[in-house]
């Protein structure tokens, strides 16, 4: 049977996360005919280890560990490398990205025939798990936008899926870094001129340990990353 879907789930220390979210995605799918990619960064709560008791009877959850080159770009990348669906999901996992929303997210992609669907927290029904983020990315987006010529409304999100045979020649100048990967990803993809949608979204709350982000490092990042496409 062809895989549909390869989920990636990029992780460091989300092991109380992942143990509730898990089950909540694997709802979300029918039949057979997915993937879901645990890429973890050898993190100190074991994740891996732990869940691989949790979870022994899935066999439709695989595992990667990475002890070298880490960081949230090359966990992806890594676990695209190594899917088997002919569509990628990413989404985080910590509760950021609802499993609610995922399972919306899979029905609109296939209704529309899409090449790729993007979620947004800055359409109608959409928001951040804070007011204070949401005004911030709101406003970090337009400038994006303005910079790149780009359409989409949520350049950050990062919550997407895509058919995969659109990264195969892109794949290492897009997945590397942090967050910033996501908007080398819409740039390159909007350049391509495929059919690109969005759907709104609402970000949730992380049920355990603490968020790797920092606002003000990240737009400093962010917008160095993205004055970099325009070379």
């Amino acid at each position: 049977m062809k895989i549909k879907y390869s989920l990636i789930l990029p992780s460091y220390n989300e092991y109380g996360n992942l143990k509730l979210l898990l089950p909540k995605i694997l709802k979300c799918f029918k039949g057979n005919n997915y993937q879901i990619i645990i890429v973890d960064d050898d993190s100190e709560d074991n994740t891996l280890s732990r869940l691989k008791v949790d979870f022994k009877r899935q066999k439709r959850i695989k595992y990667i560990l990475r002890k070298k080159n880490r960081g949230l770009g090359q966990s992806i990348r890594d676990g695209i490398n190594k899917s088997q669906g002919e569509n990628i999901i990413v989404m985080d996992s910590d509760f950021n990205h609802r499993p609610e929303d995922l399972k919306i997210m899979i029905k609109f992609f296939e209704k529309k025939n899409l090449d790729m669907l993007c979620g947004s927290r800055f359409l109608k029904d959409g928001s951040s798990n804070t007011f204070f983020r949401h005004i911030c990315s709101l406003i970090f987006n337009k400038f994006i936008n303005l910079l790149t010529k780009g359409k989409l409304s949520d350049n950050l999100s990062g919550f997407f899926i895509i058919k995969k045979k659109f990264l195969k020649n892109d794949i290492n100048k897009i997945f590397y870094g942090y967050g910033e990967f996501y908007i080398r990803l819409l740039f390159y993809m909007q350049k391509k001129e495929i059919e690109i949608d969005e759907i709104a979204v609402k970000y949730g709350l992380r049920k355990y340990g603490y968020s790797k982000s920092r606002l003000v490092r990240m737009l400093i990042l962010y917008t160095i990353e993205t004055i970099k496409l325009l070379k």
